[in-house]
C-alpha cells in the first residue's frame, strides 16, 4: 500500500506558489444499495437478481484477472483546498502545476505537489497569494483544458461565459503576462443551466467540447452550436475528421444532447458522455460520428409517461443508461480511472453526480461476453433493458452518497488518488450541506 509523503504546511504550500512559474496577471465507503425500477420501465435498469459480470473482461480490460468490487476500496477522504465557490474542474500539467476553476469566474493556479500533499493542512482558497488568483474576464467558467503538447506550446483552454453565450478561449500560460495573450476559439453557444461547459483533449489530439442548449428546438437542428458535442482542432477549426451530417455546422460531431457535461474515453478511445436528461433520465451513451440522441423529443423507454420511446425511432441513438423518471443523478464530470492505488476501480468511470449527491462507479460491460461468475453486488443498479444501446451492458455503484454534497468535478490526480470537487454553493445542495469546508477539493486515496 503506497504510503503519504510528509505534508506540507500552508505556509510551505503558500510559499510553494508564490515561486512557481509566471503567475497570471491580475490577478469511509458505505455500501450504498440503489433504488431499482422494474425491468421495462422508462428508467431500463433492474436491480441486479443474478451473477454480475465478470470483472476481468470488461470493455476497457485492464488484465487483472482477480478485480475487486468497487464496494471494496477502502479510502481515506481528505479535503485539501476548501472555502472555494462551486469548483467546476481540476486540470494539471507535465510540469507540475494544477488549475482549478470557479464558477464565480475565478481561476486558481498551484503547485501540484504542494496541493497534494496538504491533507494534514487544507488550504483556504482566500490564502492563496493573490497573484495566483485570476478574476477571468466573464461570468464564469467551466471547464478547462491542458494542450496534448504543453508546455509546448503553453496553451491553457477555458469554457467560460460572458452576456449569457458560452465561448472556447485559451491562453499562454507561460508567458509574462498571460491574460494578455488570450484568444478567443469558439463563441454563440447560448446557454444558461443547461450548458454542457466540458472541454477535453481526447486521442486523437482534438479538442472536444460539450454544448448544451437553452431552448428545445436548437439540440436538433445539427447547424446550431447548442446541444451538440464539438470537435475541434487545437487552434479553433472544424477537426478534419468530423462526419458530414446535411446541414451541420462542420464543427459538430454529434446532436440531439441536452447537457452533455462529462467525457471520457475507453481504453479502445470509444468516447462516452454523461448527460442531464429533464426529471431524471439522466444518460451515459457512446459518442458515434453524426449521431442524432433525440432532445428534446425522444428521451425514455417504452413506458415513459411523456417523453417518446428510443425504440420508436431508428433514427435516434440510444443510450447505455437512462435512469428514467423516478432516479436523478444529474451527472457532471466523468473519467476513466487508469491509476494504481485504487486497484477496485481500475478502468472503470467515475462519474460526479449533483442531484443523487454521490461519486458513480461504472463498469462497461462488452455485449458479447460471458456472464461469468463473479459474486452480485445487492448495491449494484445494472442497465441492460433491450431499448437501450447494446453495445454495452452497465452496472453502476453509487458511492459517498451524501456524504461531500453535490459532486461537481472528478479528477485523476498524477499520484493515482482521485480528486473530487464540490458544488454546494451553488443553492441546490440538499440539507445539511454547505458545510463550512464547503466548496472544497477533496482527495481520495487509501486509507
Amino acid at each position: 500500500m503506497p504510503t503519504r509523503p510528509n505534508r506540507l504546511s500552508r505556509r510551505r504550500l503558500l510559499a510553494a506558489t508564490a515561486a512557481a512559474s509566471p503567475a497570471l496577471a491580475g490577478c469511509s465507503m458505505p455500501d450504498n444499495a440503489t433504488e431499482s425500477q422494474p425491468d421495462g420501465d422508462g428508467g431500463g435498469e433492474r436491480e441486479s437478481d443474478g451473477d454480475e459480470p465478470a470483472e476481468n473482461t470488461p470493455s476497457n480490460d485492464s488484465g487483472d484477472e482477480s478485480p475487486e468490487s468497487p464496494l471494496e476500496a477502502d479510502l481515506d477522504p481528505t479535503p485539501l483546498l476548501v472555502g472555494l465557490e462551486v469548483p467546476w474542474e481540476i486540470a494539471f500539467t507535465p510540469t507540475d502545476e494544477v488549475f482549478v476553476s470557479e464558477r464565480a469566474g475565478r481561476l486558481l493556479r498551484l503547485d501540484a505537489e504542494a496541493l497534494l500533499e496538504a491533507a494534514d493542512d487544507p488550504i483556504r482558497a482566500t490564502d492563496v497569494p493573490d497573484e495566483r488568483r485570476q478574476e477571468w474576464p466573464g461570468e464564469s467558467i467551466q471547464g478547462i483544458a491542458i494542450h496534448p503538447s504543453y508546455p509546448d506550446p503553453a496553451y491553457v483552454y477555458l469554457y467560460y461565459n460572458v452576456g449569457g453565450a458560452n465561448r472556447v478561449g485559451r491562453f499562454d500560460a507561460e508567458a509574462s503576462n498571460p491574460e494578455a495573450t488570450h484568444e478567443v476559439l469558439l463563441e454563440g453557444i447560448v446557454g444558461d443551466h443547461t450548458i454542457g461547459g466540458e472541454i477535453m483533449f481526447g486521442p486523437d489530439g482534438a479538442l472536444w467540447v460539450t454544448a448544451g442548449t437553452a431552448e428545445k428546438t436548437p439540440a436538433q437542428d445539427p447547424g446550431s452550436l447548442g446541444g451538440a458535442v464539438l470537435r475541434l482542432t487545437p487552434d479553433g477549426a472544424p477537426s478534419p475528421d468530423n462526419p458530414d451530417i446535411d446541414g451541420a455546422d462542420p464543427r459538430v460531431f454529434s446532436y440531439g444532447h441536452r447537457n452533455p457535461q462529462g467525457i471520457a474515453w475507453l481504453a479502445d478511445d470509444t468516447p462516452i458522455c454523461v448527460d442531464h436528461g429533464p426529471d431524471g433520465r439522466d444518460e451515459v451513451t457512446v459518442l458515434r460520428p453524426g449521431a442524432n440522441y433525440g432532445w428534446p423529443d425522444v428521451q425514455g423507454g417504452p413506458d415513459d409517461p411523456e417523453y417518446e420511446s428510443y425504440g420508436a425511432h431508428e433514427d435516434v441513438t440510444p443510450p447505455l443508461v437512462n435512469t428514467g423518471p423516478d432516479d436523478t443523478w444529474a451527472p457532471s464530470a466523468c473519467i476513466r480511472y487508469t491509476g494504481d492505488a485504487i486497484p477496485a476501480w481500475r478502468d472503470r468511470l467515475l462519474v460526479g453526480t449533483l442531484q443523487r449527491q454521490s461519486l458513480a462507479v461504472l463498469l462497461l460491460w462488452s455485449s458479447d461476453a460471458d456472464a461469468g461468475d463473479s459474486p452480485q453486488s445487492d448495491a449494484a443498479q445494472r442497465f441492460d433493458a433491450p431499448w437501450l444501446d447494446n453495445a454495452y451492458t452497465v452496472t453502476a455503484h453509487h458511492l459517498l452518497e451524501d456524504e461531500f454534497g453535490r459532486i461537481r468535478t472528478v479528477t485523476q490526480a498524477p499520484d493515482g488518488s482521485v480528486l473530487l470537487g464540490t458544488s454546494n454553493h451553488d443553492g441546490m445542495a440538499h440539507e445539511p450541506f454547505p458545510l463550512e469546508r464547503d466548496d472544497a477539493i477533496v482527495q481520495l486515496r487509501p486509507s
